[in-house]
């Protein structure tokens, strides 16, 4: 057998193993359009929510039941919801339309699934958005009545109050105007391509002519401009030469002068420099200042090379101009040392006021993030927090020691408060939605989207309510929807 076809026997058997799973679950009986098993409404809000689901359901023929249970027979709440919406046949036969709005308190989560009839109108990102900005926030709070109901508002806000079969009219015209209009914009581009060829065209034979017309002139003129161009360059590199040679020489007859400045304010500079350093010793004691007094101490030894250096150099010969660089450097490094001293001290001390405010916040974090937006991302929210935490306890430990630098501690600080800082964003990312491209022969995927506004939700009209009633009256006892496994939807925990 190769590998190929026990691939596809495997994917077989899971499809199978997960059919029979499916099947084998028993859901509870169907009530009404509010369905409380879990005991977490009150009658009346029941009622409210009835009315309301049924009122929408006789203007657009769309069902929308909301379940309430306790028991998910094991399976994830997407499963449930939709193995549900398929075993009640939520929605209308031959149209698919049917919306399940499934709360399972016990495990804190919901599913909001759509049936494949309404994808079109209510996609993943749609669902997804819905349940962010009204379910989530209530039920965090637990509001959990006001986040069923403003979920139920919003998604008919969104759905519009259309019959079904002005939406579908609705559906075949913005797809018709779609193809009509991408037909325009194929001729409206061929034309524009066209046009663009022949100019390409005539450009490129102006070019050719011009670049004839160049050559012609390059050709005559081309002799008297190379011998123009070696003129200029030899006159240059003569120029520059003596330039450089006259600055060398001024630079070697101040050299010995200013290599004797910079050892004389070295040594002057010493006694300051070893008080800064004893000083800087008695204020953060803990510090390791070791490669400082390293420095401070072999600068006696420096000092005398390069005197003796100095001796060695011939400053009236421009041949030792690069000893001389060499050791005009060494002393103006040795004038500089007590400046970068008291930088190197600066930065330590900055180091150590940013490490106590970074210990002293880090020490108040738990390093958990139990609100993961996308669960797909919780193993790298964790990664996260673990290497914020890893990078902490290292610098919490190097700061109880007796010797330390604030520097390490300080940057391994940083790297907790920036893990720390990726975990945070990484758990606020939304999930990532796949967008849909329109399918010609299946409307259920139309591009285009039934969007109106209406206040007809609450609205009690006896006239059109009672003609939405007669019209859909066949429909509404009928049932046969389904189609919720190809549907679109959002689900989540809080």
């Amino acid at each position: 057998m190769t590998a190929r076809k026990l691939a596809t026997l495997l994917v077989l058997l899971c499809v199978a193993a997960g059919a029979f799973a499916q099947s084998a679950t028993t859901y509870p009986v169907k009530k009404g359009a509010v369905n409380d098993y879990a005991g977490a409404l009150d009658p009346s809000r029941i009622n409210e929510l009835t009315d309301l689901l049924r009122h929408y359901e006789r203007e657009t023929s769309i069902e929308f039941v909301i379940v309430i249970v306790d028991n998910l027979e094991g399976m994830r709440i997407r499963d449930y919801a939709t193995g549900l919406g398929d075993s009640w046949r939520i929605g209308k036969a031959g149209r698919n339309n049917g919306i399940v709005l499934l709360w399972a308190p016990h495990s804190r989560s919901y599913s909001f699934r759509v049936a494949s009839g309404l994808s079109a109108d209510l996609s993943d990102a749609d669902a997804n958005l819905i349940t962010q900005q009204n379910l989530l926030p209530n039920f965090k709070r637990g509001a959990y009545y006001a986040g069923l109901k403003e979920t139920v508002l919003a998604t008919m806000e969104h759905l519009g109050n259309k019959p079904w079969e002005e939406r579908l009219k609705a559906r075949e015209l913005a797809r018709t105007q779609a193809v009509e209009q991408e037909m325009l914009d194929r001729k409206r581009r061929a034309e524009e391509a066209w046009r663009a060829e022949v100019q390409r065209r005539e450009q490129e034979a102006r070019q050719a002519e011009a670049r004839a017309e160049a050559r012609a002139e390059d050709t005559k003129f081309g002799a008297f401009f190379l011998l123009a161009v070696a003129v200029i360059v030899s006159g240059t590199i003569l120029i520059s030469r003596s330039q450089r040679r006259k600055r060398r020489f001024a630079e070697m007859a101040e050299g010995s002068t200013a290599i004797a400045n910079d050892l004389a304010t070295a040594e002057k500079n010493a006694p300051e420099l070893r008080r800064l350093l004893d000083d800087f010793a008695k204020e953060s004691p803990e510090q390791d200042i070791s490669q400082l007094r390293q420095n401070f101490a072999g600068q006696p030894d420096r000092i005398l090379k390069v005197k003796v250096d100095a001796q060695l150099v011939d400053f009236a010969k421009l041949e030792s101009y690069d000893d001389m660089v060499r050791v005009r450097k060494n002393s103006e490094n040795e004038a500089l040392l007590l400046d970068d001293t008291k930088e190197s001290i600066n930065k330590i001390r900055e180091a150590k006021a940013q490490s106590q405010a970074l210990m002293e916040q880090l020490s108040r974090e738990r390093f958990e993030i139990t609100d993961v937006r996308d669960s797909s991302r919780t193993d790298e929210v964790n990664r996260y927090l673990l290497q914020s935490r890893q990078e902490y306890e290292q610098a919490r430990q190097g700061s109880s020691m007796s010797v330390v630098d604030w520097l390490i501690i300080n940057q391994m600080l940083n790297n907790s408060h920036s893990q720390m800082q990726r975990a945070v964003q990484c758990s606020q990312e939304a999930p990532y939605t796949p967008t849909f491209s329109s399918l010609d022969d299946d409307p259920s995927y139309s591009s285009s989207r039934g969007y109106s506004s209406s206040s007809s939700f609450f609205g009690s009209s006896s006239g059109s309510s009672s003609s939405s009633s007669s019209s859909f009256s066949s429909d509404s006892s009928s049932g046969g929807g389904g189609g919720f496994s190809s549907g679109s939807g959002s689900d989540g925990s809080y």
